[in-house]
């Protein structure tokens, strides 16, 4: 499913899209806080879900090589990183909705999107 389309259904708000228009699919969702599971759980098809707002988080994304990053309860990341994931290429979004309520929409939509593609 796309970026862009995941955000709108959580009444998120994209604060940018990767430049490369392949990396805007997302396979799958991985919730966490913690950067050593992050770092063992994403791969390039992975929406990172959390509540970190750090420039470090950027670092791992890249790194991980994940499409995006959605920020939970309305936690928008200051403008450097912002600008930061756009030198990079990363997705940033923020969802109005607490973690659970997030992952719990995208878990939805793509469990539906695997179905039908099935």
């Amino acid at each position: 499913m796309k970026l862009n389309d995941l955000i709108k259904k959580v009444g998120g708000n994209m604060l940018n899209l990767p430049q490369d228009p392949a990396r805007l699919e997302v396979a799958e969702v991985y919730a966490g806080d913690v950067i050593s599971d992050i770092l063992n759980k994403a791969s390039d098809t992975t929406l990172l879900v959390t509540n970190l707002v750090t420039p470090q988080l950027l670092k791992v994304a890249r790194l991980m090589d994940v499409p995006g990053i959605c920020f939970v309860n309305g936690h928008t990341p200051e403008p450097a990183v912002v600008d930061s994931a756009r030198e990079f290429g990363l997705g940033l979004a923020v969802s109005p909705l607490a973690l659970f309520e997030t992952c719990g929409v995208f878990y939805q939509c793509l469990s539906t999107q695997t179905r039908k593609g099935s």
